[in-house]
């Protein structure tokens, strides 16, 4: 059996006195999109946070490509190629576009693959190379996450963690989001994604896993998931 690109055994993390995450373990298989969902307050942003290395755990292991990450420093993780796109975006609201990419480049030195890599994702968000001289905080709020997408891209992640990209943004401009999602994935990067709607992540992702209270409650393949009672009652709106 192939060994996942990510492992997460048995993880518990606190926020001062406060458990928010209850023994959570879960696989995400290389090539893979996997999905968490669950309501607000379910510890989905925290599992993103601890595999990125944010904050740190309080029990369990985090394993990718087969190492154990205990104790790296985010910026270390992201030169092994683990790169988190947070939830709200998070761009820098006075620089440029192109700086913005740039930035995502840090860890980074070989200039002409960054050059390459910057052509290519104006092709993925060609309104960003109409708007690449512009400031990034006078963007729409679609335009800002094409960006903070982006600028995770320039690091070249091997495993790209997305934290709640539809948030707050117009329908048609969320389907493009997730069609972009879909082909960066499909060219051979790793999704883990955290998204509110339970929907659109199910219908996008291979596997998922749902929370609840810090616990994982259901896992299995995407598909699976999105047909089940309980998943569609609570998540999808639909009555039993």
């Amino acid at each position: 059996m192939t060994q996942p690109l990510l492992e997460v055994k048995n993880l518990s993390v606190y926020y001062d006195a406060i458990q928010a995450l209850r023994g959570v373990s879960l696989e995400v298989p290389q090539g893979s999109i996997v999905c968490l969902i669950g309501a607000n307050g379910a510890g989905k942003t925290t599992v993103l946070r601890a595999v990125s290395g944010i904050k740190k755990p309080a029990e369990g292991e985090i394993l990718f490509n087969g190492r154990a990450l205990s104790g790296m420093e985010p910026h270390a993780l992201v030169k092994m190629g683990i790169v988190q796109c947070p939830e709200g975006r998070g761009v820098f609201p006075n620089l440029t576009v192109e700086e913005n990419l740039d930035l995502g480049a840090y860890v980074r030195n070989d200039r002409p693959e960054i050059r390459k890599d910057l052509d290519h994702v104006y092709a993925l968000f060609p309104r960003l190379q109409e708007r690449h001289k512009q400031a990034a905080g006078t963007l729409s709020g679609g335009e800002q996450q094409m960006l903070a997408i982006g600028r995770a891209l320039m690091a070249r992640p091997q495993l790209l963690l997305l934290d709640e990209p539809s948030l707050g943004l117009a329908p048609q401009v969320i389907e493009l989001i997730f069609e972009t999602v879909q082909k960066i994935n499909q060219e051979g990067t790793t999704v883990l994604l955290v998204e509110q709607n339970a929907q659109l992540a199910l219908e996008s992702s291979h596997r998922a896993y749902v929370l609840e209270t810090g616990g994982i409650i259901l896992e299995g393949e995407a598909s699976e998931v999105l047909h089940n009672p309980k998943v569609k009652q609570a998540y999808l709106g639909e009555t039993a």
